[in-house]
């Protein structure tokens, strides 16, 4: 396959950021349409595509915009304030330009396709339906959590290659949306709008160029990535995946804090007749939720600037603990923050209609994610530090 020469788009992190803010009044306007459909709505997609969001991070060589880490936490963090759901879902689409990397150049191209940007989904959850046949593999199997799955136009599916004779072999590969059975089953109490479904596939063909080892990806020596020079696409693939997850917490977390102060500048008590505002508790509240929610925004702003430092020691397995144990650190302390708020904004914000509600479900259920886990995360970092052996098999 012939390599693909396209004109790298022309922007700045500043002009990113100003496309995706003027997104967000559209956004917040739709919230509550995303989540009845399940799904982001087609024309907000299209928005995004017409922004060049999607393209943020994407090499030049595919004609991407080739920013920085940074502006990719910018992006998501406002759009993950207007509506966590389409914040989530823009993040996976913004990320699967770097994901798609993990592949032999041919494939690459491919799945780009001419284009600066790929609409891709995934999960981490590996099948065992893999069989090595000639020029490729062939997979059955189910997958759960494919954020993003209304609009995906490529899957990637994580499979476990079991050879008599071999060691298991962890894999990835790349499947068409028209090779895949997306299974409408995503009913959830929060996080609605995110299409996470359900796939399946049958017996599905993937031929070499689409499928590639996915333990050097952990490590962040993955020979896909290796092609382009950035060190952004040189980082393990779980810092990446935090890098993805964490600015729509720190956005939700943002939102529930500015829903917060507009309760509270408008509430009256039902019984008293008293306004909110005036109340010292109301005050004190108001005032710990927005230093929270600042305290959170440069926490990430650190966690990003140290994943964009590219240290030759952030593929060891410690300092990936490390990272995935500071985002479960950073996550429980946006859902303490919010449900600490949700005891102070009156049983109106529990509406339907009303706005902190969004807010409250959707961390609830997002820091609910298994790589956000903190016992978990901490458990393996100590180990790590004891000189104990660990069973997260992303670490």
């Amino acid at each position: 396959m012939a390599t693909v020469a396209i004109t790298a788009s022309a922007a700045n992190k500043q002009d990113m950021i100003a496309r995706a803010e003027a997104l967000v009044p559209l956004v917040a306007a739709r919230a509550a349409e995303t989540d009845a459909n399940r799904a982001v709505p087609d024309d907000l997609i299209a928005a995004m595509i017409d922004a060049e969001l999607f393209a943020t991070i994407a090499p030049r060589d595919y004609g991407g915009i080739e920013l920085g880490l940074d502006t990719f936490s910018e992006i998501v963090r406002r759009i993950s304030a207007a509506s966590p759901s389409t914040g989530w879902v823009a993040a996976f689409l913004m990320g699967a330009a770097w994901r798609m990397l993990t592949f032999p150049r041919e494939g690459q191209e491919e799945i780009y396709g001419g284009r600066n940007y790929v609409l891709g989904a995934g999960a981490a959850q590996p099948i065992t339906g893999v069989e090595r046949v000639e020029g490729g593999y062939r997979l059955t199997g189910r997958t759960a959590w494919n954020s993003g799955a209304s609009h995906a136009e490529w899957f990637t599916i994580n499979g476990l290659l079991i050879e008599e004779e071999r060691p298991p072999e962890l894999l990835i590969f790349a499947v068409p949306r028209r090779e895949v059975s997306v299974i409408d089953n995503w009913h959830i109490m929060g996080m609605q709008g995110t299409a996470s479904c359900d796939i399946a596939v049958d017996g599905v063909f993937v031929p070499q160029r689409r499928s590639a080892p996915f333990m050097p990806a952990l490590a962040g020596q993955s020979a896909g990535h290796a092609l382009h020079a950035n060190p952004m696409y040189h980082i393990p693939f779980l810092p990446f995946a935090m890098n993805e997850v964490l600015p729509v917490i720190v956005g939700t977390h943002r939102g529930a804090a500015d829903a917060l102060f507009s309760r509270i500048k408008g509430r009256m008590g039902t019984i008293s007749g008293a306004k909110s505002a005036e109340k010292v508790p109301a005050q004190v509240r108001l005032a710990r939720s927005l230093a929270q929610a600042q305290a959170a925004e440069l926490l990430l702003e650190a966690l990003v600037a140290r994943n964009m430092a590219a240290l030759p020691e952030a593929g060891a397995p410690v300092n990936r603990s490390e990272m995935k144990l500071h985002a479960a650190l950073l996550t429980q302390m946006c859902l303490d923050s919010v449900n600490d708020m949700a005891r102070g904004v009156g049983g109106d914000s529990f509406r339907d209609d009303a706005l902190f509600q969004r807010y409250f479900r959707d961390l609830n259920v997002v820091a609910r994610h298994a790589f956000l886990d903190l016992e978990t995360a901490g458990e393996s970092y100590a180990k790590l530090l004891l000189g104990l052996p660990i069973s997260d098999p992303l670490i």
